[in-house]
């Protein structure tokens, strides 16, 4: 796990909620990097977040050199890309599907090894016949009618009861300079609370895919979209889908001395930036999708509001689920009780 912890707060009355907090703890970063050298924060990077660990070095790596005034063009990262394919198959592969996922986290370091374990012996058809399907009644009849570990893990998802959909706004997947005119300077404060023109978004799978007929027909049920939207990642990057996002880096100079870079990882956008005296580090700000994803007011937020339950255990049930789906990098504790 990364350092840090989120708090999720529901006051129910009546079977409906009342009240719902949510705080994402993390620390400050500038205080502890402040006067090190480049070399020592890029070695402690990755050991902070153990989650994303490849991610979180490139980002620093690319930061620092931005910051140098020598931004690295935009790329695609092989490492950062199995990194990420290899956390969607986690998220992925459970259930009925478990006994797949040692294996498929392996095989995320060869997309070929990754495509022969997805293909007929999982999905029960090839990768591109799977991915052509592009409404909930073609998932549906491809569930029903298909005796491959994959499809049966969908009928169960399928059967799950789900929490309301939240009314989220997809964040775009953002190349380092995208966000310079709204943010021209990355915070603390801004980190704990990031925002999309004053307004909380949703970042990972489902926003980057939010376009695709599949996913929009899923609206409706958000758990099960999440999970579709992590397994069509995992499927596109199996089939070697020059479109895929998961693994791009870019980074850009937002002042003298001081580089953002952004990365494309399995939970969604991951923002780092650096200021820089000489190689010391002077300032350090880190925006991870979880604090995107767990905002006060952000998707899981909105879609507890508007949820129901029979009575306390249900609820507490149905709050995990909603989690689970959006998958937070750190450990999360969820407390139920009356308002």
């Amino acid at each position: 796990m990364g350092p840090g912890s989120v708090l999720v707060d529901i006051r129910s009355s009546a079977g409906r909620i009342a009240e719902v907090r949510i705080a994402a703890r993390r620390p400050a970063l500038a205080p502890v990097f402040a006067g090190r050298s480049t070399q020592s924060v890029t070695a402690l990077v990755p050991l902070m977040y153990a989650v994303c660990g490849r991610a979180q070095s490139a980002a620093a790596n690319a930061a620092m050199a931005a910051a140098r005034g020598n931004p690295p063009p935009t790329r695609w990262d092989d490492e950062v890309a199995a990194e990420a394919a290899g956390e969607q198959a986690l998220a992925v592969l459970t259930g009925e599907a478990s006994g797949l996922a040692a294996g498929a986290r392996r095989a995320a370091r060869d997309s070929q090894s990754l495509c022969a374990l997805l293909d007929h012996g999982s999905l029960g058809i090839g990768l591109a016949g799977w991915l052509s399907l592009s409404s909930y009644a073609a998932l549906s009849r491809w569930a029903q009618n298909t005796n491959a570990p994959l499809a049966r893990e969908c009928l169960r998802r399928s059967s799950l009861m789900e929490p309301a959909p939240h009314c989220g706004t997809p964040l775009p997947s953002l190349e380092a300079d995208d966000g310079i005119k709204e943010w021209p300077l990355l915070t603390p404060e801004f980190a704990g609370m990031p925002n999309l023109k004053g307004g909380p978004a949703e970042t990972g799978p489902v926003a980057r895919l939010a376009s695709l007929p599949l996913i929009l027909d899923l609206r409706e049920r958000p758990l099960l979209q999440h999970w579709i939207a992590r397994l069509m990642e995992l499927a596109r990057y199996a089939s070697g889908d020059p479109g895929l996002l998961c693994g791009r880096i870019s980074a850009v100079a937002v002042a003298p001395g001081r580089g953002r870079a952004a990365v494309e990882t399995a939970r969604g956008t991951l923002l780092h930036e650096v200021a820089l005296n000489g190689e010391l580090v002077t300032d350090y700000v880190i925006v991870a999708p979880t604090e995107w994803n767990f905002h006060p007011h952000g998707p899981l937020a909105s879609g507890l509001r508007r949820c129901t339950a029979r009575d306390e255990d249900d609820l507490r049930r149905r709050a995990t689920f909603a989690v689970r789906a959006l998958d937070p990098c750190v450990a999360t504790r969820i407390e139920v009780g009356h308002a």
